[in-house]
């Protein structure tokens, strides 16, 4: 055979599998939390770390039907269930750091009868830990938190700590704009 042919046939017996594996599995999925919203997981970043072995969480962590896998808390997850089997501070990152890690933690706008309101995690978690306000005052689903400006008022959602002692005052017509775009 002619080495031009057997050079081919390799290229083909290395690339073929690749094309294959990476044509079926979805790189990104999310997982859906009761308190905390979407986790956005990527398949293929992990199975670059565990060396292309499905098998190394399929079906030993996670079953491969999504709607077959537990619903695990943080608290399961610490002591070495679902992603704490390898997220515990020595496999790979611990599932008690930071919780922005896995939880997106980006700016949220809402649309409100006085303008766009900004919330930004950024400024809010440099202050204070994610469980201030996750679950409560909070759940952590998008459309799940709706308040009126007179119920923040009386304490309710962001008016629980922009009570003008904890933050400024949500009553205050001067901060306006430090949430609606004015």
């Amino acid at each position: 055979m002619p080495r031009r042919w057997i050079v081919l046939v390799i290229v083909l017996l290395v690339a073929t599998p690749s094309a294959l594996y990476a044509r079926w599995i979805k790189d990104k999925v999310y997982l859906e939390t009761e308190d905390v919203g979407k986790v956005e997981f990527s398949h293929f970043i992990h199975l670059e770390m565990v060396g292309k072995n499905c098998p190394a969480c399929h079906n030993a962590i996670y079953h491969i039907v999504t709607k077959n896998n537990p619903t695990l808390t943080m608290k399961e997850m610490a002591g070495g269930k679902g992603c704490g089997a390898c997220h515990n501070g020595k496999k790979a990152f611990s599932v008690k750091g930071d919780c922005s890690t896995c939880h997106g933690n980006g700016d949220i706008s809402f649309d409100t009868d006085a303008g766009k309101a900004t919330f930004s995690h950024k400024v809010h978690t440099a202050a204070f830990g994610c469980d201030s306000c996750h679950p409560a005052p909070f759940k952590a689903q998008q459309g799940s938190n709706k308040a009126t400006m007179e119920q923040m008022e009386k304490g309710a959602s962001c008016g629980s700590c922009h009570d003008g002692s904890t933050a400024f005052s949500v009553k205050d017509d001067n901060d306006c704009g430090k949430c609606h775009e004015m």
